[in-house]
């Protein structure tokens, strides 16, 4: 869904110790002033943070966010599967940082409202009068009228990222329809270059991948599925099945590619061992940081029936979007409010800032963009649609059964047609 070390705010206050001795047995006189200011020190308001976003723009706005407020930050980075691992267990337990972002999707989200230990901020948000500066339909509001989250991220979705120096070096073009992909595709592997680098590991990047063939071949079809409307048995699903039996035969994945993790294959991609990178536009700015000018992208080719704009996938959904919660718990709840509410909205400020279309009010002028994502933000303005992942539109039991079922569809373990017709009945019995 745009750093990787431990940081500490702390004011630290220096106590001097001084020691007096006369004659007469005098008194130390500084013990008032030492006193008040040991007390100040001790009753600094502490915030403890979990971020999963490796860019270094989440530590640096927490730190402001922190120092706005008066307050001594404990910022904790947590590599993603990790994360997700560790949040679980805290929700459980009921040992959650007084603010911890969570990822977007309904799979994401429930399980941290179910558990009933996430504070409402609604107090806070007209209090402070900081909720008005959240555009329309940015803050979610659930059943029970509270607002218990602010955006930690805007809309992101799935892109195709390509190295320019091995496509020059293999004498080709970034493909645009389906069949170019695929002589692409032989091309870098008759030269012993990786095509696509995929983490199948996590399962998230192949899922997203065939929630874009689908897209592909029919920008409606998942909505209409899933209302009852249509089947998942239909020609678009199976026709996207295919196609991924497709690419997996024609080795359009490194070798091993469902038990690389994420971050292993995003190294090859880096390092030019790979030609391609489908990954969603949060990275554009840690790729050109390492990558420089060799960072191309464009849209995703043309693989079906539907043009290149008519859709895209994204990371979240109006309802379930990435989030910083607070912990009701805390021991600091109004400030971890507070803070929360003003580093999601410096957050913004940043978005905005790299030209990116915010989700609140903002003074921040845009500063000029890479030719990429100048690109990507073209593309984004001209696409019709954009189709929330399924994972995130599904229950988090569903949404982990999916995942599941369409790791065996890329480890050939089912054949399209064995794939959509368990599809059918998963989804059917999730509804």
């Amino acid at each position: 869904m745009f750093g990787k070390k431990f940081g500490v705010i702390a004011a630290s206050v220096a106590l001097v110790s001084v020691v007096l001795t006369s004659c007469g047995g005098a008194e130390v006189n500084n013990g008032g002033t030492q006193n008040k200011e040991a007390t100040a020190a001790d009753s600094k308001k502490s915030i403890t943070l979990w971020i999963f976003d490796a860019d270094p723009m989440y530590q640096a706005t927490a730190e402001a966010t922190a120092a706005e407020i008066g307050a001594e930050l404990n910022y904790e980075y947590i590599q993603d599967e990790t994360y997700k691992t560790k949040l679980s267990v805290a929700l459980a337990a009921n040992e959650l940082p007084d603010v911890f972002q969570q990822h977007a999707g309904k799979s994401y989200r429930t399980p941290v409202l179910q558990s009933k230990t996430v504070a409402p901020l609604n107090d806070t948000l007209d209090s402070t009068g900081l909720g008005s500066q959240f555009l329309d339909n940015q803050l979610v509001t659930e059943e029970d009228g509270n607002i218990y989250s602010v955006p930690s991220n805007i809309s992101t979705t799935l892109v195709l990222y390509y190295n320019k120096k091995l496509m020059g070096e293999l004498g080709a073009s970034a493909p645009t329809t389906w069949d170019e992909l695929q002589a692409l595709i032989k091309t870098a592997n008759d030269e012993g270059v990786i095509p696509i680098a995929l983490g199948g590991k996590e399962r998230w990047q192949a899922d997203l991948l065939y929630n874009m063939l689908v897209a592909r071949e029919d920008v409606n079809a998942f909505d209409e599925a899933i209302k009852g409307q249509a089947k998942f048995t239909d020609a678009p699903f199976v026709d996207a099945a295919n196609q991924v039996v497709t690419l997996v035969n024609s080795n359009a994945f490194q070798k091993g590619f469902l038990g690389s993790a994420y971050l292993d294959a995003q190294e090859l991609f880096k390092n030019d061992k790979a030609l391609m990178w489908i990954d969603g536009s949060f990275n554009f700015t840690s790729l050109s940081t390492v990558m420089g000018d060799n960072l191309g992208y464009i849209a995703f080719p043309k693989t079906g029936a539907e043009e290149i704009h008519s859709s895209t996938i994204g990371f979240q959904n109006a309802e379930a979007p990435y989030s910083l919660f607070v912990n009701n718990s805390s021991k600091n709840v109004d400030a971890a409010k507070e803070f929360a509410i003003r580093m999601s909205l410096k957050l913004n400020d940043e978005f905005v800032r790299k030209g990116l279309p915010g989700y609140a009010k903002s003074d921040v002028k845009s500063e000029s963009q890479n030719e990429q994502l100048s690109a990507y933000a073209t593309d984004i303005g001209k696409t019709t649609k954009t189709q929330a992942m399924w994972f995130g539109l599904l229950s988090a039991d569903a949404g982990q059964e999916y995942r599941d079922l369409t790791q065996q569809l890329y480890g050939g373990v089912l054949t399209a047609a064995q794939f959509t017709t368990e599809l059918e009945t998963l989804l059917r019995k999730a509804e």
